[in-house]
């Protein structure tokens, strides 16, 4: 019982930064987005955007692998990376963002054997962005 009322506090939490930080980003208050996502990554995941961008692929799953993030504790890393990756501009840190979203995404389907639909629309969308490159 611990066990499910700790997740759905996490989820909770992480559908909150979420969605304040969505409401910054529409509001085009991107400097303040950007200290709140940096805030989050820090205390979150002991981390930061510059040395997350930094890793190699091998390094990043290793990374992740490695740390005992639950499966919405991955799945809310997905979506920061994903929302700070968007309007999806064609230059290298966008392409970095989106490799690091779908090797989430694989990890979340392979390890944990977890899927959604959101995830999956939001993989159509990268591929559709790597195809126009």
């Amino acid at each position: 019982m611990f066990q499910k009322d700790f997740m759905l506090n996490e989820a909770r939490k992480f559908a909150e930064l979420l969605a304040k930080l969505m409401g910054l980003k529409v509001e085009s208050n991107y400097a303040e987005f950007d200290r709140q996502l940096s805030d989050i990554l820090q205390k979150e995941y002991d981390a930061n955007l510059e040395n997350l961008l930094a890793l190699s692929e091998s390094e990043f799953i290793k990374r992740i692998q490695s740390e005992t993030y639950s499966v919405e504790k991955l799945n809310a890393l997905s979506q920061l990376l994903y929302m700070f990756a968007e309007p999806f501009n064609q230059d290298e840190e966008t392409q970095l963002l989106l490799k690091k979203v779908l090797t989430i995404f694989d990890l979340l389907e392979q390890k944990h054997h977890y899927e959604s639909f959101e995830n999956f629309d939001k993989r159509k969308t990268i591929y559709k962005y790597y195809e126009q490159q």
